[in-house]
């Protein structure tokens, strides 16, 4: 998942809340390996925080072995793989 706010402090709660789901790869983008009632308790949690019409979020689904890793950042223990 992806995201992008000009607002600092929707940054900072989205930041805390995608942390509690997976891994930060970069300052505004994270790792997500999610059963479908996490998947829904997540995003009707990133309804509360984001202004559609200021925020944009961006979640996308990656099959099971197709995906691969370049660079030290840090693994998951399980392929990403968002199940919906």
């Amino acid at each position: 998942m992806a995201f992008d706010t000009p607002s600092d402090r929707r940054q900072r709660k989205l930041t805390r809340l995608l942390s509690r789901y997976g891994v930060r790869v970069q300052r505004s983008v994270f790792r997500l390996s999610l059963t479908e009632p996490e998947l829904e308790r997540l995003w009707t949690a990133l309804e509360r925080v984001c202004l559609p019409e200021e925020d944009l979020l961006l979640l996308s689904q990656v099959a099971a072995g197709s995906w691969r890793s370049f660079g030290s950042g840090q693994e998951l223990d399980v392929p990403l793989l968002i199940t919906m």
